[in-house]
């Protein structure tokens, strides 16, 4: 199981500020929304951006999965800049361990006096083979012209995250849901009453291999919740939680395998053992879409 400590709010808000920011009339912001339709932490590792404001760098910063401090979709706040400041940022994304980025994009506009501008910049998986000339930048697959005037900008309205594309949750996706499997290091079907193996855990107990296949949430900060009742002990198994990452499966899937469930706790593994287990798992995106699922297994004897 992927778990990672993300921030709750997706990632904290990345303050630059411009080399005049001094100025009365530096009062023109520029929110960058940062997507993605591909899934970090599995095909992009590392994130790699650097923003100018008239021509001087204001930040360069690479952000980590696995050192938790990169999730997307993300926002990052240039502030605060003159009216008509030219901002530019350039942003690549990078595969663990490969040194030259699948996906570059830049973006640029111009500050507006008394205007909050949202400028969205997306990664997208239908660039990583395209190569544009000098000049031009890929966007959804095409090459374009990276400026984006800003009357063709909105204003920045931070409701803009819970719609934003993403990995697994797209406008296609339907409803939110998820569906019980088994697997350590794979998706597996599960079917209700199927006797499940049990194994030694490193600090002593006794766990099940768990896995979800999972539709309509986000690839990013799920809260997954795992419990299990033994009806024939009467006996319920105090539940777990974990922040979590899905993997895209492809057919606007995502899932998560390795999903480690003691199933032991408070009990001699004597007593489980051919035992029913009612396992019941909900998962809940930071958009407070939540969905869930139970299932009846039987601990193999």
């Amino acid at each position: 199981m992927i778990v990672r400590p993300t921030p709750e709010a997706l990632l904290a808000l990345l303050a630059l500020c411009a080399s005049g920011c001094g100025g009365g009339d530096a009062d023109a912001l520029v929110v960058v929304g940062l997507t993605t339709d591909m899934a970090i932490g599995f095909e992009v590792d590392q994130i790699e951006s650097t923003a100018t404001v008239d021509g001087v760098i204001t930040h360069a910063e690479r952000l980590s999965y696995r050192a938790g401090d990169l999730s997307l979709p993300a926002e990052l706040l240039l502030e605060p800049a003159h009216d008509g400041a030219a901002v530019e940022l350039s942003v690549a994304a990078f595969r663990d361990g490969e040194a030259s980025p699948i996906v570059t994009r830049r973006a640029a506009t111009r500050a507006a006096g008394g205007r909050r501008l949202l400028l969205p910049v997306s990664l997208d998986e239908a660039c990583s083979a395209l190569v544009c000339p000098a000049g031009a930048t890929c966007a959804a697959g095409a090459c374009v012209d990276p400026f984006i005037a800003p009357s063709a900008l909105d204003d920045h309205d931070p409701t803009w995250i819970a719609e934003a594309r993403d990995a697994c949750k797209t406008p296609s996706s339907g409803d939110p849901e998820i569906v019980i499997g088994q697997g350590e290091s794979a998706f597996a079907p599960l079917e209700d009453g199927e006797v499940v193996p049990i194994e030694a855990g490193p600090q002593g107990g006794h766990h099940v291999w768990l896995a979800l296949r999972v539709t309509g949430l986000r690839q990013m900060g799920s809260r997954l919740e795992v419990g299990g009742y033994f009806p024939e002990l009467a006996f319920e198994l105090l539940p777990f939680t974990a922040r979590v990452t899905l993997r895209s499966a492809g057919q606007g899937r995502c899932e998560i395998y390795g999903i480690r469930f003691q199933v032991d706790r408070g009990l001699a593994v004597d007593n489980v053992r051919g035992r029913a287990l009612d396992v019941e798992i909900a998962l809940e995106d930071p958009n407070g879409d939540v969905a869930t699922a139970a299932r009846r297994v039987v601990i193999a004897p």
